[in-house]
């Protein structure tokens, strides 16, 4: 066994070995397992050539498999000839009876890898600047997770079974915990000593509630501040001096005809502002406007001034009207975009964790999709017909079912 390959590797490795040194036993998985679930080419083809055999009735033992693969025309004579590759592979299988697991990670690597791909488009998409393409990228994703969806539930509960893991965040809550508890602890002995010890005792013993009280503090501040750390990255708002200038103009505007607000309310939200504090003073004005109360900058920022946002009502003068709308699309186009980045981004970071379970990566590739779905009656004009039709599904294409994924459609990562 070759050391120093990943664990994505040595699944292929072991299943592929598994058939072949247990065709008629293991040969039913051939018909879950797609050849795009595969990292390394070759393994892909192999198992094409393996499906051939199990559809012509031939079981796929070694010697099946060899003669069929030596027909491949895109394999070169060395590999496709040399049967030292198959037996190389049915050693690393450990056992043959363990190959409805090696599959089940097969599956799972290769729903991650579609996954990612498809969120690196909709990233890459989404930086290009244009609406209509990131949302048809955003369309395509949401299919592909339907499939990926369909094909792990339809596998036997045995072979999606994962064991859990121990959530990263409850070690900063559980440490916390144990602080206070000893604080605690320490409180109870001091009460049942306070007759009893002396002076000097009494104050040692303050003296380590003091201690134990700050650590726990501090331990409590860290956790806080790491979660505050995973939500702020977590933040899709849109960068740059241009989004900061885009929220900053459509406030202005939307002072200056703030009967506009009724126009854009549906679908303009605070978190499409590049700033945080922009998209409170929007929403300032939004519920100003709903309760009936004046608008202007004046009152916003007397009501923003409330809410803890300092704002000068000069800051929000001087704006056109007749542009409030426009300037609003702008923002929000910026922010859908930037959300849609965010998302992308989110996805292929999940895909490739190993601690996140198929089923849990599953899961959370369908949060982050749902969030751009803010519902057809919210999207604005301008996105008009930008929505695709239901896409074509690869799958059905056998050309396309042979490739792995980065094979049918290479995608140029932009600089971030």
């Amino acid at each position: 066994m070759k050391a120093g390959l990943s664990p994505a590797i040595r699944a292929e490795q072991a299943l592929l070995g598994a058939v072949l040194l247990d065709p008629a036993g293991q040969a039913h998985l051939l018909s879950l397992v797609q050849p795009g679930d595969m990292t390394r080419p070759f393994h892909g083809q192999l198992l094409a050539a393996m499906q051939r055999l199990r559809e012509q009735g031939v079981p796929p033992g070694p010697m099946a498999v060899h003669e069929e693969v030596k027909k491949d025309p895109d394999l070169p004579a060395g590999v496709s000839h040399d049967g030292v590759l198959l037996a190389d592979l049915m050693e690393a299988a450990p056992r043959a009876g363990h190959a409805p697991a090696y599959a089940a990670m097969v599956i799972g690597g290769g729903i991650r890898q579609r996954m990612a791909l498809r969120a690196a488009r909709m990233s890459q998409a989404a930086r290009g600047g244009d609406p209509a393409v990131a949302l048809r990228m955003a369309a395509l994703a949401r299919a592909e997770l339907d499939r990926c969806q369909a094909r792990w539930q339809a596998l036997p509960e045995q072979m999606r079974r994962e064991l859990p893991l121990r959530a990263q965040d409850r070690r900063g809550h559980t440490d916390v915990a144990r602080q206070l508890n000893a604080v605690r602890d320490e409180i109870r002995r001091l009460r049942h000593d306070l007759e009893l010890e002396t002076q000097h005792r009494l104050e040692e013993q303050l003296a380590l509630i003091a201690e134990r009280l700050a650590g726990a503090a501090a331990a409590s501040t860290a956790l806080r501040e790491r979660q505050a750390t995973v939500r702020a990255a977590g933040e899709a708002r849109p960068r740059g001096p241009g989004a900061q200038a885009a929220g900053a103009q459509a406030l202005r505007d939307l002072a200056a005809s703030p009967f506009q607000l009724h126009a854009v309310r549906g679908w303009l939200r605070p978190g499409h502002f590049a700033c945080p504090e922009h998209g409170e003073l929007y929403a300032v004005m939004r519920d100003l406007a709903a309760a009936g109360q004046p608008v202007d900058p004046v009152t916003v920022s007397w009501e923003a001034s409330r809410r803890g946002v300092a704002v000068d009502a000069v800051d929000l003068a001087d704006g056109m009207g007749p542009l409030a709308v426009a300037s609003a699309r702008e923002v929000h186009r910026r922010g859908l975009l930037a959300q849609m980045d965010q998302a992308g981004r989110d996805i292929q970071a999940s895909a490739s964790e190993p601690a996140v379970s198929t089923a849990g990566f599953l899961r959370s590739a369908h949060d982050h999709l749902a969030r751009l779905e803010p519902g057809p009656a919210r999207w604005p004009s301008h996105h008009a017909g930008s929505l695709p039709a239901d896409p074509a599904r690869q799958h059905d294409n056998p050309a396309a079912s042979r490739q792995t994924p980065a094979e049918r459609e290479p995608v140029h990562e932009a600089a971030s």
